[in-house]
């Protein structure tokens, strides 16, 4: 569209602002049903990430593209990123996987490049990769996605330093508006991005050196240290319930939340969980604390053993958990804490013990028992393991 008149132009820009505000609800849920889609596929891999969020362009910013853009946009649903999504890792060589991921679960357009803002006042901008996002096809068909069907978003993949960076460069943005930033600033912003660029590079550095160390370690021969450190008991001790030092649950707890939320073998059991029900994962810090206390009182004060301990009862885990989480009302399940495989793992390991008075002793403070007596609680969670022990995986499972 051309709109050379201007009192036409005045028109059409409030005719796409009418759109905007009718339309104000259909793009907030459409840029919420990315966000869950993305976090969704990222929980199923064990690639850290900084933070996923997403921005709705706001009316005054729509104002001001549609007015200084004159008739380029004829309509609404035309303008980039309306909506933007974006997602930020740690480290530059994790943006190319990030892509890869999302690409599996999204539909992608290949033909948008990678962007270097060089141009006039804006070469002091760095790389960020940016894509034209939509659902599937396949999830369109479905009643409830087919009102997005005609909407578009804008997918940006950035590491840390960038957005730190993109941040800062929005804030020079507003402050300058119109006018020209003068050449020596503009030179020695060009200056600070390109040091953020060598930061990212040496990060990606640093890490894969610490990665190289520790695979040649864990080869390594013990040390005359490691020979003579104490040894944990193969067997958890449930038989004195000593008090845990507030102090060490503290710190183990923010160890336990970095295992929860980035080991593969904790993650794909509690999505494992969370799909069995149906239902979603979510994150709680009274939780995790709990289990730290839980977890030291039996011995366990190492991430390493918890996990052998999980990758040694994962089949029965899996299994007896459709018991454990299971209400009795049959009215299904809120939620299911990230984490509850460790609480599941705790289950099984009272239950191998075979000894009810030990279950019940040990699980008076820390299950929702939904109704049912300690007594009861403790005979059932016996039951399902002897039964799960005995059989078989489920298919699936």
């Amino acid at each position: 569209m051309e709109a050379k008149n201007p009192l036409l132009h005045a028109q059409h820009v409030s005719n796409l602002l009418d759109q905007y505000d009718e339309s104000f609800d259909l793009y907030r849920a459409y840029s919420e049903r990315l966000l869950i889609n993305l976090g969704e596929v990222f929980n199923k891999t064990t690639l850290p990430i900084s933070a996923i969020s997403g921005d709705l362009m706001s009316r005054p910013t729509l104002k001001k593209v549609l007015t200084e853009k004159g008739g380029y946009y004829s309509r609404l649903r035309d303008i980039e990123n309306l909506i933007t999504v974006r997602v930020v890792v740690y480290f530059s060589d994790d943006i190319e996987l990030a892509v890869s991921l999302i690409n599996k679960e999204f539909a992608l357009d290949d033909c948008v490049l990678p962007i270097l803002e060089v141009p006039d006042q804006d070469r002091f901008g760095i790389n960020t990769r940016r894509f034209d996002i939509k659902l599937l096809p396949e999830q369109y068909a479905r009643p409830e996605y087919q009102r997005f069907g005609s909407l578009k978003a804008e997918l940006e993949i950035r590491t840390v330093l960038q957005h730190s960076w993109s941040e800062v460069k929005g804030i020079f943005d507003v402050l300058v508006g119109r006018a020209r930033i003068p050449g020596q600033n503009v030179n020695k912003l060009a200056q600070i991005s390109y040091l953020l660029k060598m930061a990212d590079e040496e990060l990606v550095r640093i890490k894969d050196q610490i990665v190289q160390q520790n695979a040649l370690l864990k080869t390594a021969t013990p040390s005359a240290f490691e020979e003579s450190a104490v040894v944990q008991p193969e067997e958890p001790v449930f038989q004195e319930l000593k008090p845990v030092d507030a102090e060490k649950r503290a710190a183990f707890a923010v160890r336990l939340e970095a295992f929860i939320l980035n080991d593969a073998v904790i993650r794909d059991m509690d999505r494992a969980i969370a799909d069995h029900y149906e239902t979603k994962l979510l994150y709680r810090d009274n939780f995790v604390s709990t289990l730290s206390e839980i977890f030291l009182r039996l011995g366990f004060d190492r991430e390493e053993r918890l996990r052998e301990e999980l990758t040694a009862n994962k089949t029965v885990s899996l299994v007896m958990m459709k018991n454990i989480f299971g209400d009795t009302s049959k009215s299904g399940v809120e939620f299911i804490h990230k984490g509850s495989s460790l609480l599941v793992l705790f289950y099984v390991l009272l239950a191998r013990t075979g000894n009810v008075e030990i279950i019940k002793k040990n699980v008076r403070n820390y299950v929702s028992l939904k109704g049912m007596s300690v007594d009861d609680f403790a005979n059932d969670l016996l039951t399902y393991y002897k039964k799960t022990v005995r059989k078989a995986p489920e298919p699936g499972w």
